[in-house]
This record gives structure tokens, C-alpha cells and sequence, in this order.
């Protein structure tokens, strides 16, 4: 009977001893997440040709250099491709800080050259801005039904991806979007107030 009585004791104070260290975990883990903070809104974590609403400023012309881009002047970078027909892919970067907000913009476009027939409008995307483009348009429009269609989401294609017609969307009191990828353009921007640098 008392070996029973001291089993019994034993699967009590085990019993006890896993759930204190449950406990102890949660209350060690706790903290954590705290200090991490809420997650940031996801516009602010869009990456547009590497850099973000959050990318601190005396980052962003190491970045956009490295990726070949030429700064202009003091908010402005770009580049130069050479494309069929004797054209050439222009891209520019824009990023315009201000006190407590920052806007980025980015755009593809073709010049020069001639052009004697229409691009084929079965052409996809570019490759190298598809993870930008379908990162903001899932940051706009992964959202409920209504609110898809407040926003004009379109169902993206692979010749075109676009939100509220290609023009200016306000998401929030803080977040502004610009969504209009094609083929042949693109133009990209973001707007953030109240986000810290």
C-alpha cells in the first residue's frame, strides 16, 4: 500500500514539475515577443529595387549602386539597358524623405529607337520585378472581398498586374499606392508617414 501512496506522490509532484516548467518557458518567452514590438504595416516591408519604407537612409545609395543605378541628385537614381530595335530600358528610383515620412517610386520605361511594330501583348513581367510587383500587390489586396473591390483589385496577369486603375490609392491615415506593371512599364509607388527611419 505504501509503494501505491508513493507512486501516486511521485506522478503528482511530476505532474506539477512539468507544468512549472511549462510556465517557466512562457513566462521567459513572453518578454520576447514583446520587445519585438506589433509587426510593421505590411507596406513598409515592400522591397522596391531592394529598399524599403523602413531601409535607413544612409543605406540606400550603397544599395542602388550595387544593383548598377546611377544617383542624379540627392533623391534620384537610374540606369540604362540596351532593348530591341535600337531602344533602351530607362528605370528610375526615386526616394524622397521628409519629416516622419518617406515616399518611393519606381519606374520602367522604353525609349528611343523605332519601333515599327506594337510589342507582343502576351509578354510577361519582367522577371526581375515580379517578387517587388506581387509582393505589394499581395500587401494591398489580401484582404477581404469587399474591400478587394474598394480597392480595385484587379486579378493579376502575367502581361499586367494593377490596383485602383493605376492611379494613386490611399490604403490608410499613413499608407499611399501606386500599382501599374505591365510588359512594356511599369510604375511602382509607396507612400508611409509616421514610420520611423
Amino acid at each position: 500500500m505504501n509503494g501505491l501512496l508513493q507512486n501516486d506522490r511521485d506522478a503528482t509532484w511530476q505532474g506539477r514539475i512539468k507544468r512549472w516548467r511549462v510556465i517557466a518557458v512562457w513566462l521567459i518567452a513572453l518578454p520576447m515577443t514583446a520587445a519585438a514590438g506589433p509587426p510593421g504595416h505590411p507596406l513598409a516591408e515592400v522591397e522596391i529595387a531592394g529598399i524599403s519604407l523602413d531601409t535607413p537612409a544612409d543605406k540606400i545609395a550603397g544599395i542602388l549602386q550595387a544593383q548598377d543605378y546611377t544617383q542624379v541628385n540627392s533623391s534620384l537614381y537610374t540606369k540604362s539597358e540596351a532593348a530591341p530595335n535600337g531602344r533602351s530600358t530607362v528605370y528610375r528610383v526615386e526616394v524622397d524623405d521628409t519629416a516622419g515620412s518617406r515616399e518611393l517610386s519606381y519606374s520602367r520605361s522604353l525609349t528611343g529607337g523605332r519601333n515599327k511594330s506594337p510589342p507582343s501583348r502576351d509578354a510577361a513581367i519582367p522577371d526581375s520585378e515580379i517578387a517587388m510587383v506581387r509582393q505589394l500587390y499581395d500587401a494591398v489586396c489580401n484582404v477581404s472581398e469587399d474591400l478587394q473591390s474598394e480597392r480595385k483589385c484587379a486579378p493579376p496577369q502575367p502581361a499586367s498586374v494593377m490596383i485602383n486603375h493605376g492611379m494613386m490609392l490611399t490604403v490608410d491615415a499613413n499608407h499611399s499606392v501606386l500599382l501599374k506593371a505591365s510588359d512594356s512599364s511599369t510604375s511602382v509607388m509607396v507612400k508611409g508617414s509616421g514610420v520611423g527611419r
